[in-house]
């Protein structure tokens, strides 16, 4: 299967291997298909051949991305709790000292992955003004795009040797 881009890879990833491979009412289609041989024609994939290239493509993710990026991976297209640890260490860092609330820390990344934190309640956790506190969001934005840019530019490099990905030209890159 081609993707048009290594966050459509990413995305398509988590999705199914987090979607079950048998739904209880699909086993008799299963049986039937089986019977005549329909399963996969016309190059389709199966539900296993499904999951079988979603493992691959995150079991390479964790082989070529860095811990840091494979942490944004895991939360930004995972939604893995697995990864803020190593993501609010390193946005802490770029804080410098002052700021060592890791719930704070932890809103800013949620909200920069979608969801509906307001900026009312960072600041409120971050127990400063709201200038402040759009300053520190910006800052972590700011932070974690350069790590959302790195990770696909790795991705998207990998994606292109191992043919997941159509190759783009430098001219095509810097219209982009």
């Amino acid at each position: 299967m081609r993707f048009s881009s290594p966050q459509h890879a990413l995305r398509w990833a988590y999705e199914t291997s987090n979607r079950p491979i048998v739904k209880i009412s699909s086993v008799n289609d299963m049986r039937e298909a089986s019977r005549t041989g329909r399963a996969g024609e016309n190059g389709e994939l199966t539900a296993h051949d499904r999951h079988a290239q979603a493992a691959l493509i995150l079991s390479m993710c964790e082989r070529v991305l860095p811990a840091i990026h494979m942490a944004y991976v895991r939360v930004q297209f995972g939604r893995e709790a697995s990864g803020f640890e190593l993501l609010t260490h390193h946005v802490a860092a770029n804080f410098g000292t002052g700021l060592h609330s890791r719930r704070s820390i932890e809103q800013i990344i949620r909200a920069y992955c979608g969801e509906k934190i307001g900026l009312r309640e960072i600041r409120k956790s971050m127990s400063c003004g709201m200038l402040k506190a759009v300053s520190y969001r910006n800052q972590a934005y700011d932070t974690l795009d350069a790590i959302h840019l790195q990770a696909m530019d790795r991705l998207r490099e990998e994606m292109e040797k191992r043919d997941l990905l159509p190759r783009v030209s430098g001219a095509e890159i810097r219209r982009i």
